[in-house]
């Protein structure tokens, strides 16, 4: 979309800002909007479902049965990693003490305050403490440009019906990503639980989880493939971690790689060797599906079984299997622990499981077959999350563009649908 700019600019002399059109004014924020935080509520009163939303740092929290506020207003995050997201509420809602209510205290496009200060990435102005906060008093000095009111309606206006397209082609391509995935998994669990020959003879595995299996294929039990190894680390080897996604990693991964904040002991006596073709599982979430065959050497936490192969078979054909979903639920069952997060899968579990393997040379064709599928996947995968990417720096540069003054939309009316 190509709009006409204004026909005269001003240097506003604000870094940030820069040109406006000469008849936009700027004033303080706080001459444009109060901004108040919201009242104190109980996490006990927050529900799933109730009459009334209540908004917190971070967008919206739960229901609750009373409000606090009515009305559309925007929603400043004042607490936490992303303080200075904005929101918007409607009708009546409950505003906690985490998030900024902006109440105009004149004239002013509610779309228009909100993108505006969407802009101005007030994280910025976080200060740096135990919790990262906006120091509401700081943001309310800041300098911003403010356009006659009729213009910021239309602004307004123009940025809801073109963000909402964009969000809508943002969408789509979200939903393909979870599309691609179900076809991921539905592809590796196909693959390694019923084989590629679809005209193969079948028979009942006589084991409840697996069901039919091709006819030639063996039932066998975990701890026939695998013995548990117990060999100590050494300092010069890394520590490789399970991932519930990705499996084993083949090197260290630093704190921000993790799947969750892991706390590392310095003592590494107490780790475990592994060696490429073992299999390894972190026994608290086998039921979430963390299994991993392993490629590097390396050891693991004290918290990781380690199973070494006792036979000529592929073992990532046997994590690929572990980590279906009938496979995963499998696991829960012979896991022990009161609640979900203290399950435990141990060895003496484990072994007892049966599983359905076909002849390694079948394996390998399995496995290299996967391999292609995976990489077809990943490569639209990867498409579809750069149109995203694409999308959201447009949506970012359309609305810059709109609350600087840097397009005029004044006239920018909608498209009639074609007839």
């Amino acid at each position: 979309m190509s709009l006409p700019r204004y026909l005269e600019y001003k240097d506003t002399g604000i870094a940030w800002l820069g040109h406006i059109p000469t008849h936009w004014k700027v004033c303080a924020l706080k001459r444009v909007a109060s901004l108040k935080s919201g009242e104190s509520i109980d996490a006990e009163q927050i529900e799933e479902t109730g009459p009334f939303p209540v908004y917190g740092g971070n967008g919206l929290r739960g229901f609750t049965t009373a409000f606090s506020h009515e009305g559309r207003y925007p929603l400043i995050g004042r607490q936490g990693a992303l303080c200075g997201n904005i929101n918007y509420s409607s009708g009546r809602f409950w505003a906690s003490e985490h998030a900024v209510v902006a109440t105009p205290t004149r004239p002013v496009d509610i779309t228009w305050l909100g993108e505006l200060l969407r802009y101005m990435n007030l994280n910025q102005y976080s200060v740096s403490a135990a919790q990262p906060g906006l120091s509401v008093e700081a943001v309310s000095r800041l300098v911003v440009p403010y356009p006659p009111h009729e213009e910021q309606k239309a602004i307004g206006a123009f940025l809801d019906r073109e963000t909402a397209k964009i969000d809508v082609l943002i969408a789509e391509q979200e939903k393909l990503l979870t599309l691609l995935a179900e076809k991921r998994q539905a592809t590796i669990s196909h693959a390694v639980t019923r084989g590629l020959n679809p005209d193969a003879p079948m028979k009942d595995s006589g084991v409840t989880w697996v069901g039919e299996v091709p006819k030639h294929w063996k039932i066998v039990r975990l701890g026939t493939l695998f013995r548990e190894v117990n060999e100590p680390g050494h300092e010069d080897l890394p520590v490789l971690s399970v991932s519930i996604h990705d499996g084993v990693s083949d090197k260290e991964l630093d704190e921000s790689e993790l799947d969750r904040k892991v706390s590392r002991s310095d003592d590494k006596s107490k780790y475990k060797a592994v060696q490429p073709g073992d299999l390894t599982y972190n026994m608290m979430r086998a039921w979430q599906g963390g299994f991993g065959s392993v490629a590097v050497q390396g050891m693991v936490s004290p918290a990781y079984v380690v199973a070494r192969p006792t036979s000529e078979f592929i073992t990532s054909h046997v994590e690929m299997l572990l980590r279906t979903p009938k496979a995963v639920l499998e696991m829960k069952r012979h896991s022990r622990g009161i609640t979900d997060f203290r399950l435990r899968l141990y060895w003496e579990e484990f072994k007892t499981i049966q599983v359905a393997l076909p002849p390694k040379d079948e394996q390998s064709e399995i496995g290299a077959f996967i391999d292609a599928e995976v990489i077809k996947l990943d490569e639209l995968q990867s498409a579809a999350e750069a149109t995203i990417t694409l999308l959201k720096e447009r949506r970012s540069a359309l609305i810059a563009a709109a609350v600087t003054g840097q397009i005029d939309v004044r006239n920018a009316a909608p498209q009639e649908q074609a007839a």
